[in-house]
């Protein structure tokens, strides 16, 4: 059973979550503008033309595709925000993120989150 300091912290943190929730129809238009399929693939899968690794279904946490998208570990280059906005960064981790949910499964979608 859950205690009412739970359900109060979920309500305040649960929402203030759901804001900083990027665009992913935004994200994918970022992600094709700036090439980004170019190494990782059009849906995601990875091994495009210049053989990137996959991003769908991965696990990664936003925070993840964040870190990776300004400081990446391997040949891609940095997306420092004077480049990419925050806003834009959010669009790209949303739409990344939304290639590995099942369809259906978008969390505004979730009334909790909205309220």
């Amino acid at each position: 059973m859950m205690t009412r300091a739970l359900m109060l912290i979920l309500l305040l943190v649960l929402p203030a979550q759901a804001q900083n929730l990027g665009d992913a129809t935004r994200g994918k238009d970022i992600f094709l503008r700036d090439n980004c399929y170019t190494c990782h693939g059009t849906t995601g899968a990875g091994g495009g033309a210049l053989g990137g690794p996959r991003l769908a279904h991965t696990g990664l946490t936003p925070n993840a595709i964040l870190n990776e998208l300004r400081h990446p570990r391997a040949v891609m280059p940095a997306y420092s925000e004077k480049v990419l906005s925050d806003a834009e960064a959010a669009d790209i981790v949303a739409y990344i993120q939304s290639l590995s949910r099942e369809p259906g499964a978008d969390a505004k979608a979730i009334k909790l989150l909205n309220q």
